[in-house]
């Protein structure tokens, strides 16, 4: 057997499927080569009758992969949402309970061992990306890549400023990856959410991941546990390790796969922008008259609809002001084509709109 632990895409890659070919069973918490080249090492195990375990690539110590392709193997499988980040969910915790800025916070998380010295790959979403990507691979048998998930942003440029405003709506913000089967498809996104205090997520602090996944006749199934660490991985390790042991011992290793897994079966995924949902907006206006009406104008004139608004105006005496709103559901197509008009109105804002998605 193989266990390989060295992240990245290469050696690893290589490493994976030669060791199929050559008869050994595989071990790996490998997500990045996984993701972006699961069509590759599934094919071979598949061709080879060789088992590749892979547990530890998503979520730490939660149990999902299992969970997902074992517990849940009858189901259909509508949606899969969750927090897959350790150290972004870290950060927002840090930046949640002692109002600190986006800097602050990664600091604490980089002494804490949470976050690497430079943590661009989990900050930006890719790390998101990937496991979901596996996920939803794992999910609907076919090779969801990862640049099919819309990365529309990660926590990087996150302003402490809308961490209190959103708090003053009840939201609390998270980073999610989410993938829900749609009838026109299936549609992917990483991002920002704002979440209620009641939201199963709203509770998960720290380096604590979460995934709810839903199916059609098992409705929400939540998985939760430590995402981030080296105890958990190496648990998560361990425990495929065993596994494997086990199917070895009883001579069961790659014969049946892991995976059903059909390399020529394709699924549709749906552009950015066709998904309904509603949002946080905060403006940085000029104090002029009508500012708000022109901005519910251009919003309305996009079909974008006000469901609550927050002003304030004369901020440390200067001439401007700030207006947080939310909308009801709209398309972010069409969200998107009203703020383009919106910030490039120069007598309405005097920055670039912040914008969060809630999560419902």
């Amino acid at each position: 057997r193989l266990i390989e632990l060295i992240g990245g895409y290469e050696p690893a890659r290589t490493i994976i499927t030669e060791s199929l070919k050559a008869g050994k069973n595989v071990v790996s918490a490998n997500k990045a080569a996984l993701a972006k080249y699961w069509d590759q090492i599934f094919t071979t195990a598949q061709i080879y009758q060789k088992a590749i375990y892979y547990e530890a690539s998503v979520g730490g110590v939660i149990p999902v992969v299992q969970g997902l392709s074992e517990g849940l193997a009858s189901e259909e499988i509508l949606e899969i949402k969750g927090i897959l980040n350790g150290t972004t969910n870290f950060i927002l915790s840090e930046m949640k309970k002692h109002c600190v800025s986006y800097e602050e916070a990664l600091k604490s998380a980089q002494e804490a061992g949470y976050a690497e010295a430079d943590p661009s790959f989990d900050v930006n979403g890719i790390d998101t990306a990937n496991k979901l990507a596996i996920l939803a691979s794992l999910a609907w048998g076919s090779w969801v890549k990862v640049k099919n998930i819309s990365v529309i942003k990660g926590i990087a440029d996150l302003d402490i400023e809308d961490i209190l405003i959103t708090r003053e709506f009840g939201y609390g913000v998270k980073l999610i990856g989410s993938a829900q089967k749609t009838k026109d498809g299936i549609d992917l996104s990483v991002q920002p959410c704002l979440v209620t205090h009641e939201h199963a997520f709203a509770t998960v602090e720290n380096e604590y991941n979460a995934i709810m996944i839903t199916g059609k006749d098992s409705g929400d199934v939540l998985f939760y546990g430590k995402g981030a660490g080296q105890l958990p991985a190496a648990s998560a390790v361990v425990s495929d390790i065993i596994n494997l042991s086990k199917s070895i011992a009883t001579n069961t290793a790659g014969i049946v796969p892991d995976v059903v897994y059909d390399s020529m079966k394709k699924i549709k995924i749906i552009p950015a922008g066709k998904s309904k949902a509603p949002y946080y907006l905060r403006f940085a206006v000029l104090d002029r008259p009508n500012v708000l009406s022109k901005i519910s104008g251009i919003l309305s004139e996009f079909k974008v609809s006000i469901a609550r608004s927050l002003a304030q105006f004369n901020i440390n005496k200067k001439d401007y002001g700030k207006i947080a709103i939310i909308t009801h559901e709209t398309y972010s197509e069409n969200l998107e084509k009203a703020l383009k008009k919106i910030n490039a109105t120069k007598s309405i804002t005097k920055s670039k709109t912040v914008k969060i998605k809630i999560e419902i």
